[in-house]
Formats: C-alpha cells, sequence, structure tokens
C-alpha cells in the first residue's frame, strides 16, 4: 500500500536519495499528518469536554501536539532544502534537527500539563458519561491512527529522516493511549468504576515517555554518531569496484544533516603506476560518489609498494601480532622506509572506539613482532581511531 502511495504521490518517487524527491516525501507526511490529527483533535477534544473525560481531552491535545510537529517537520523541511550560504557553508539540512528538539519540547510540555490535570482529577474525581459514539469514534481514531503510524515509519525509514521517523513512533504511542482510553471507558460503562483520571495520567506518562525518546533520538546525530552501515558498505563496494584501487582505509563520514553529507577517505594504489592516470581514477571514483550516493567526497591517495618482499613479510608478521589484541580493528598504510642504521617500518593502528587501550604496551608488541624478521627493524606505530 505505502508503495501506492509514494508512487501516485511523489514525483520521481524511486529516487528517495535525491533532496528534492526527499523533501516530497516529507512534505507528503507532514501534510497526511495535520489531515488526520486536526480531524482528530478536534473530535476527541469535543467528546471529551461533552463527557467529562479527561482522557480523551488529553489524547485530543496530543494530537493538536502532533498536528503542531507535523507543521514543524514541513517548515523544517523547506528551510533544510535551502542552497547554502557565506553563513553556511554546508547548507541548512541539520534544521531538522533542531526541528525534532523543537518537537520535543512541545510534546514535553502538553503531557506534563495533562498529566498535573489527571492527578487532580484522581485526587478529585468527576463523574464522566459514557457514550458509544465517542468509543466507535476512538475506535475509528486507533485505525486511522495506527495507519498513519505505519506509513509515516515506512517512509521515515525508506528516506532516513529523522523528524518523519519520529512523527511515526508517536502516532504509534497514540494508538496505544487510544486503546487505554477505550478500555477505561468500557471498565467504566460494564463496572461503575471510574479511572478516568488515572487513565489520564497513563496517557500523559506515554506523552512525556515519546518526548523523552524524541529528544534521545535526536541528541545522538547532533553529538555524532556512527555511520550507518549500509552506506559504508554501499560505498566500498562503488570504490572497490576500480581494481586501480587496492584497499581503502580511515574512511570518515561526516554529516550535515539529510542531504548534505561529506566523506573522505584513503585510497591505497599500486606504487608503480602512472601517477595521472590513477588521479583519474581517483577523479572518477569521486564523481560517482557524488551522482549516486549525493555525497561530497575527498580521497587521498596511498601509494603502495606490492612487489616489495620485506612489506609483505611484515604484513604478516603484524597481522598475526593484532590477531590477539581485541582493542584493535586493523591496520593500514604499512610502508618500509630504509636508514643509515636502522629500517624503519610505519604503519597505523586502528583502535576500535571507545576502548581503553596501553599504547607503549602495543608499540613494544610490535616491535617485537617486527624484529622476529630482522633485529635492525624498528617498529613506528601511529594510533588512530576505526570509523568504519
Amino acid at each position: 500500500m505505502k508503495e501506492w502511495i509514494w508512487k501516485h504521490f511523489v514525483k520521481d518517487y524511486e529516487n528517495h536519495t535525491d533532496p528534492d524527491v526527499r523533501k516530497r516525501y516529507t512534505k507528503l507526511t507532514g501534510v497526511m499528518g495535520i489531515i488526520v490529527n486536526s480531524l482528530l483533535c478536534a473530535g476527541k477534544i469535543l467528546l471529551g469536554v461533552l463527557s467529562g473525560s479527561i482522557a480523551v481531552v488529553a489524547d485530543g491535545f496530543h494530537d493538536l501536539a502532533d498536528s503542531m510537529a507535523a507543521c514543524i517537520t514541513l517548515i523544517s523541511a523547506r528551510i533544510a532544502s535551502k542552497p547554502a550560504d557565506k553563513h553556511h557553508p554546508y547548507g541548512h539540512a541539520r534544521i531538522e534537527y533542531l526541528s525534532s528538539l523543537l518537537i520535543s519540547a512541545i510534546v514535553l510540555i502538553v503531557g506534563w500539563e495533562l498529566l498535573q490535570t489527571s492527578i487532580g482529577r484522581c485526587l478529585h474525581p468527576a463523574p464522566a458519561q459514557f457514550s458509544w459514539i465517542m468509543v466507535i469514534f476512538l475506535l475509528i481514531a486507533i485505525l486511522l491512527k495506527g495507519s498513519q503510524a505505519l506509513f509515516t515509519i515506512a517512509t521515515g525509514k525508506h528516506i532516513r529522516s529523522l523528524p518523519v521517523i519520529a512523527a511515526g513512533t508517536d502516532n504509534r504511542n497514540d494508538v496505544i493511549t487510544c486503546v487505554i482510553i477505550v478500555a477505561g471507558l468500557l471498565i467504566y460503562h460494564f463496572t461503575g468504576l471510574n479511572l478516568d483520571g488515572y487513565m489520564g495520567c497513563l496517557v500523559s506518562l506515554f506523552i512525556l515517555y515519546s518526548g523523552v525518546m524524541l529528544i534521545r533520538e535526536t541528541i545522538h546525530p547532533l553529538l555524532g554518531e556512527p555511520p550507518d552501515p549500509e552506506t559504508v558498505e554501499s560505498m566500498k563496494q562503488i570504490i572497490m569496484s576500480h581494481p586501480q584501487v587496492l584497499g581503502i582505509h580511515d574512511l570518515i563520514i561526516y554529516n550535515y544533516g539529510p542531504g548534505k553529507v561529506f566523506a573522505s577517505f584513503h585510497a591505497e594504489v599500486d606504487s608503480r603506476e602512472d601517477l595521472l592516470q590513477i588521479h583519474d581514477v581517483i577523479d572518477h571514483i569521486e564523481r560517482e560518489l557524488r551522482h549516486k550516493m549525493h555525497m561530497t567526497v575527498t580521497c587521498h591517495m596511498d601509494p603502495v609498494e606490492v612487489d616489495n618482499p620485506l612489506r609483505l613479510q611484515m604484513q604478516r608478521l603484524v597481522e598475526d601480532a593484532i590477531s590477539g589484541l581485541d582493542e584493535v580493528e586493523g591496520y593500514h598504510d604499512l610502508r618500509v622506509a630504509p636508514g643509515t642504521d636502522r629500517i624503519r617500518i610505519i604503519f597505523d593502528l586502528a583502535m576500535v572506539p571507545g576502548v581503553v587501550y596501553d599504547p607503549e604496551k602495543i608499540r613494544e608488541a610490535m616491535d617485537q613482532a617486527v624484529k622476529q624478521a630482522d633485529p635492525a627493524c624498528e617498529a613506528v606505530v601511529c594510533f588512530d581511531q576505526a570509523y568504519s
């Protein structure tokens, strides 16, 4: 069903990584959110006030917050699509993260205000009127919100948009709160037990929980998070499809918001190859990544002496040495630098992020490993972090 909607309402829907197409997806979910949430908000608040149910009124205000969130999402998508300027050379795409924080703040304020009102209703219960019309309306709301939640989350994952996924997750929470309210109404009708205030507290707590989760999901990309494994694998496939590239390392992806991604990496190439031809290959790879993955890429060439027997021997020794070190993820840039009195074996070790290690202990282990081949050899080890 979602593919049918995308096909008929999103122009060029198959090219979902393109910033303009991505904007159309966001606009579609935003418009749907405004329409559905506005209708449900009006209906719930009206029926809640007429019946005296604080839980239904609380859920209606939650729909109002969702409608406001959809408006913010649309506005942020428009701002995010603005081109780079003098003051924002990397574009405006990160506005989506700020909009998620604003949505989270609105959700938390609504949840807190409704929690206070619901606690007051628990302390001072008021009679509520049961209505099958209200129950039927809430059941319809569950179907609408459930369908909207599934579609919005699927769309958000499809275009990798945090605000859209957040909106869909909030819609999913709305379904849970609606079920709680319907259960409370039916209990009141069949047993006379008035749980309206308590149900309002549960709804408010769900609202607060969703707001906290939205903040948590937004903070990660703002602080910086590891690159998406799927993106890394796609990049590696494109790069390694060129036979002139022997290997890559130091792949770093800088995320300035959806559609504004910058990356850099080192490409190992045969030192015997013609420099101008290799440079042309690297330029082609950068253009290919820009065209296929919509990211700006910078590549650094690392020449490798593939026919140096001492280097090949040192490779095997280093690989054996790091196989027993859990804190080391890999190595790269291994090269042989002959000197007047010793041979320097220079290489970098990629360390696992967040793992505490003793640099001197590891350097000593590496030095002992290379000296197995020749006592005149000396290991020169640099440490960096594995980003991908």
